[in-house]
This record gives C-alpha cells, structure tokens and sequence, in this order.
C-alpha cells in the first residue's frame, strides 16, 4: 500500500512535489527505481512498458515506452546525472510524442527510511517553463503518478 500527496508550490512557477509512503522497505523501493526488470512493473500506470534502453546509475541514460490498453505507444527517455543507492536520483524526463523536443523536466528523488516496512520518498519536478508544468498538470500527471505509485505500493 502507498499514499501519495502531490503539490504545485505557491512560490513557484515551474516546479512539482510529491511525498510518497511505500509500506515496503527502502532498498526494495530503491531497487523498483533503477532495476528495469522491477521499474516496468510498476511504472506507467501498470500499463505495459516496453524498455528500448536502460541504464539505471550515475551517467546513464533510459528510453521507454508505455503501450496503453489500446496498443498505443508513448515514449520516454531521460539521464541520469546521480544514483546514490537508497538515497537518491537525480534524472532528466522527457516525452516524446510533443511536436518539438526540449521539454524537459529534472528530477530529484529522495529516499528516507522510516522504519524496516516503511518508505518515504520525495519527489522534486522542475519544468523549463511555467508552460510545461501547467501543461504536464492538464496531462493528468497527477493521476498517473497516483496508478504508478499504488502499482508499486501492491509490487
């Protein structure tokens, strides 16, 4: 089980919180995040993930693609500037299907151990606009994060 709070802070224009708390320990809940054979269960919602290109660690870099309940593909890639195993990630986020490149998003991650089941994790989204973040927002981000992150709580 996982609950999840999403917030747009009032003082910014670009950015996008999330608290989440996972009853399962922290290296299991590290391990979903950078392992692709964990991160396509639970990633996307539930839905079908197809993995194009995985590497889960300082330097790395990912591209995937979410296949929706009508066979619809949407992709996905990113890097990853830092991986500090049960600590943190620090990633990019892109989607692709936009009519123009360059709307990224960076990541920070946190992880924090409150006791053996139990997991926080804190997320920090900053957009490169105002525009993007509005529009990640109307996407139904927020939605979609909360399927994702009770697809992991019940991995």
């Amino acid at each position: 089980m996982a609950t999840l709070t999403v917030t747009v802070p009032e003082d910014s224009k670009q950015n996008i919180e999330g608290l989440v708390r996972i009853n399962a320990p922290l290296e299991k809940v590290f391990e979903a995040h950078i392992n692709p054979d964990l991160f396509t269960k639970w990633f996307m919602r539930g839905n079908e993930v197809i993995v194009k290109h995985y590497e889960g660690k300082t330097g790395g870099s990912w591209h995937i693609a979410e296949k929706d309940p009508e066979g619809n593909e949407y992709d996905f890639c990113g890097s990853y500037h830092e991986v500090a195993t049960n600590e943190r990630i620090i990633w990019t986020f892109e989607f692709l299907g936009m009519s123009e490149r360059g709307h990224v998003s960076i990541e920070r991650i946190d992880f924090k151990k409150i006791d053996e089941n139990t997991t926080e994790v804190y997320m920090h989204s900053t957009f490169m606009s105002q525009a993007d973040r509005d529009g990640m927002i109307a996407s139904g981000m927020e939605d979609g994060f909360r399927e994702s992150v009770e697809a992991l709580g019940d991995y």
